[in-house]
């Protein structure tokens, strides 16, 4: 057998490995640090296959372009998923942020972004410390969190701020913490805006100072009333 062939078989097993941990789960270290996302959210029901049941056959095409050799069949693939309301969908782009290939990877962080997919959010956190993620997809990761705006992910993105010296990063770092738009972001932010030698990061940082400050506040419902609100046979919050 050609070296080629053994190295297109190596990306196969390679991207079902990728896969089938998807599909399995994401690590346990990052789900323990990240609270899980709401699964009754709106979007959560929409995306319940039984409502869907049209996707099934756009799910099973789309998972095998992701599986062919050729790189457009694999992007279009990847396009496709993002197209999909289905859980099934978001887990195998959630397999493809982690594609060996830089172009499938960065698609599917992309997309993921712009679908606001929140099951994301903990394998996204974890690519944004490994030592092996090149910068391009940092910054991808990034603005694909702040496009989600799950608010997990500010204080492992303030963290990242603190703790990275390459402005690229830092700055993307600041930018999704405004779309993010959690309030507890603002200390570090205004300190980056008043302390910053780069004027640009000082910039960045009081834009999104400002637009974390233009959002509501998010309101309190005190527990009175939150028990009014219970559905009809719900028991009561102990």
């Amino acid at each position: 057998m050609s070296s080629r062939a053994l190295a297109d078989r190596a990306r196969r097993r390679t991207r079902g490995v990728l896969l089938a941990l998807a599909l399995a789960g994401l690590p346990a270290g990052v789900t323990a640090q990240v609270p899980p996302v709401d699964t009754a959210t709106p979007r959560a029901r929409l995306r319940d296959p039984a409502r869907n049941p049209q996707n099934s056959q756009k799910l099973d095409e789309n998972a095998r372009k992701l599986q062919a050799d050729d790189l457009t069949t694999r992007l279009e693939g990847v396009r496709g998923l993002g197209e999909i309301s289905d859980p099934k969908a978001t887990e195998l782009l959630i397999a493809a942020a982690t594609d060996p290939d830089t172009a499938v990877r960065i698609k599917a962080i992309d997309i993921l972004g712009q679908v606001r997919a929140k099951e994301a959010t903990p394998l996204l956190i974890q690519q944004l410390f490994m030592r092996d993620t090149d910068t391009a997809t940092k910054r991808r990761v990034l603005a694909c969190l702040g496009k989600i705006g799950d608010p997990r992910a500010t204080a492992p993105i303030l963290d990242l701020l603190a703790r990275d010296l390459a402005p690229a990063i830092r700055g993307n770092a600041i930018f999704a913490l405004g779309d993010i738009g959690d309030r507890t972001a603002l200390p570090s932010l205004e300190k980056v805006a008043a302390n910053e030698h780069d004027p640009n990061l000082r910039g960045l940082a009081q834009e999104s100072i400002r637009k974390i400050r233009a959002r509501p506040e998010p309101s309190v419902v005190p527990p009175a009333l939150a028990v009014d609100r219970r559905a009809p046979g719900q028991p009561p919050t102990p």
